[in-house]
């Protein structure tokens, strides 16, 4: 644990349990969202905090969607209107031109068709675009175009696009799922609390 002050507390009281909260309005969510963004900072002597807490405004969201031709996801959208990319328990894209920008897969990996097992495999890539960075080893969260649904490209294992989420809502959710198993110091409470949720399958697809 990385507090400044080893006396205080910690987790801090009124830090968020570990487990899937009831989120019945998008203010709750983002309530619970800012909560656990607070005390992954506070876990982290300042990695994250308010100021650095940067939305995106309305102009550049609507750029990026005219570069890529395609609306955001709502909540992904949603999410960067409130608070913008942040390196979390995962690094998610920015919506400007940045070092990992939000952007079709096939720019952000231009190798794909040397490891493609089939023509397929490309075309679902071709309507694939990255909104998370993972751990910067390559592999990547991307949303479909079309759908909205969520794929986790892996360069390294087979199968090179794997469905994992309904929505980029989803992933965000579970994303707050891993900062807080990080704030609760429990690798392994915050992998049952997914695997409960995801399954045995893709939890192990994801983090390991």
């Amino acid at each position: 644990m990385t507090t400044e002050n080893p006396s205080e507390q910690w987790p801090p009281a009124n830090c968020a349990p570990l487990a899937w909260p009831t989120l019945p309005s998008q203010a709750e969510r983002f309530a619970w969202y800012r909560s656990v963004i607070e005390d992954y900072s506070l876990l982290w002597e300042g990695h994250v905090t308010q100021a650095n807490l940067a939305p995106v405004s309305e102009s550049d969201l609507s750029g990026l969607e005219a570069r890529l031709g395609c609306p955001l996801p709502p909540a992904l959208r949603a999410y960067h209107s409130e608070f913008g990319a942040l390196s979390l328990a995962e690094k998610l894209c920015s919506v400007t031109n940045g070092e990992t920008p939000i952007q079709p897969l096939l720019d952000a990996y231009s190798g794909i068709s040397d490891i493609a097992e089939n023509e397929a495999d490309i075309a679902l890539a071709s309507e694939l675009v990255v909104f998370g960075d993972y751990l910067g080893n390559g592999n990547m969260f991307c949303f479909h175009r079309q759908t909205g649904e969520v794929y986790f490209f892996d360069h390294d294992t087979r199968a090179m696009l794997t469905p994992f989420f309904s929505s980029t809502q989803v992933y965000l959710d579970a994303l707050m799922i891993r900062c807080l198993a990080e704030v609760h110091e429990s690798d392994e409470g915050g992998e049952a609390v997914l695997v409960e949720r995801f399954g045995n399958a893709l939890v192990r697809k994801w983090l390991y």
